[in-house]
């Protein structure tokens, strides 16, 4: 078994990625080039004939392994603008689903599932209050009391009331949404009906695209990402019609 850190590096640009991998094959030849959406997408968009990997440490366990990584996969590096890194390196690789020492302990001790539960939405104060709610309309039915009494309309007003406040209009990031830039690590919210940025796509988190539109004043296409040089070619740009209608995509 090999268990090695590695760094990948662009040739065009000199962006690097570093990694920790466990194989029963030599890194040379298992052709493993990180997991990472941000190498992913870069791999794609630059070609995997433009990455060199080399290997920075062998190490001896799991354990020397992760400490390797974790050495040289510090917040800094993550936040260096000429790494493809999103998180930083270690044991477990989960920071950026947990959010405090108690999460990561947790993580530590029992993995993911731990740091699930940890970080369950359900366990929030107001959440409970609705469950303590349904809690005790279901032991009043049991016990055979009324459950459309006056107390019990008000109790029910009062916990829908607090929940919906905070809705729609009156929520403060009604009409928002998260874009971002899978590539640069950039994050921002912008108005829903704004136009997205050329390079950006929808959600926090970011996604390898695989399609965009592209058009050429005239008319518009819905085109594979590959086919991009194609179209440009043709005096295609990327973006849509202004004059455009919610329509069915057509991918060409």
């Amino acid at each position: 078994m090999y268990y090695y850190v590695y760094q990948i590096t662009n040739l065009l640009n000199n962006k690097i990625y570093v990694g920790k991998h466990k194989s029963v094959s030599a890194p040379d030849v298992n052709g493993y080039y990180g997991s990472g959406k941000q190498i992913k997408a870069a791999i794609e968009k630059y070609s995997i004939e433009n990455f060199k990997k080399e290997v920075l440490h062998y190490c001896s366990s799991m354990e020397d392994m992760a400490n390797k990584e974790l050495s040289i996969v510090t917040e800094e590096f993550v936040k260096r603008k000429d790494t493809y890194n999103m998180h930083k390196g270690g044991p477990g690789g989960w920071d950026h689903y947990n959010g405090t020492d108690k999460h990561r302990e947790k993580s530590r001790l029992g993995g993911q599932k731990s740091s699930s539960r940890a970080s369950n939405p359900f366990k929030d104060p107001e959440f409970q209050k609705t469950v303590a709610w349904t809690r005790d309309l279901s032991r009043m039915k049991l016990l055979g009391q009324k459950a459309n009494t006056p107390e019990a309309n008000a109790k029910r007003k009062n916990t829908f009331e607090e929940i919906k406040h905070s809705q729609g209009e009156k929520n403060s990031q009604f009409g928002r949404i998260w874009i971002s830039n899978v590539l640069t690590k950039e994050v921002k919210r912008i108005i829903i009906n704004d136009e997205m940025p050329e390079g950006w796509v929808r959600g926090k988190k970011g996604y390898v695209p695989t399609k965009l539109w592209v058009n050429n004043g005239v008319t518009e296409h819905y085109i594979l990402l590959e086919k991009e040089q194609e179209y440009v070619s043709k005096g295609f740009s990327s973006g849509r019609l202004k004059s455009s209608m919610t329509r069915k995509r057509m991918v060409v």
